[in-house]
């Protein structure tokens, strides 16, 4: 393996590590102390959220198009980083007209509800296009365990 990528998939582990459980946390509280008294807060708490969603995305991308071997999959890797950041703007983008206008809160929770709602079609699709082209691609977790037959394979 070359140095830039054990620096990204590092990287990715220690994002992983600070991103996953503490940050869930926090939004499920505050989420659950909004409801209890409307608290504002909220919004600052969700933009921060849904940086970090993006950006656990924006990684994911960075270590499998590594082993990406046709352009195609490369192509479609950015369909699914694009796919997150509109996954993750419009869940900071939910939580703004709450205070707002109430209107405006149901018709961009029913927006996210659709687009979450779809998006085990939409990766189901992905795969389909991933396999047609490369069959052995590894997932992100794979990487990031660091099994020796993903780095051998990349090695091919």
């Amino acid at each position: 393996m070359n140095r830039p990528i054990e620096l990204t998939v590092a990287h990715a582990k220690q994002f992983d590590r600070f991103f996953d459980w503490p940050v869930l946390l926090i939004f499920l509280i505050s989420f659950i102390v909004m409801l209890r008294t409307q608290a504002t807060w909220v919004i600052p708490v969700m933009s921060v959220v849904a940086m970090g969603v993006a950006y656990k995305g924006y990684m994911e991308y960075r270590v499998i198009r590594h082993f990406a071997e046709h352009q195609a999959v490369v192509r479609v890797l950015r369909y699914r980083l694009i796919d997150c950041w509109i996954g993750a703007v419009s869940l900071f983008a939910l939580f703004i007209p709450m205070y707002v206008n109430e209107d405006a809160f149901i018709l961009i929770g029913g927006i996210v509800a659709l687009w979450g709602l779809t998006k085990s079609y939409r990766e189901k699709k992905w795969e389909e296009r991933i396999h047609a082209h490369q069959s052995k691609l590894p997932t992100y977790e794979e990487v990031l365990e660091g099994r020796d037959d993903v780095w051998n394979y990349h090695q091919k």
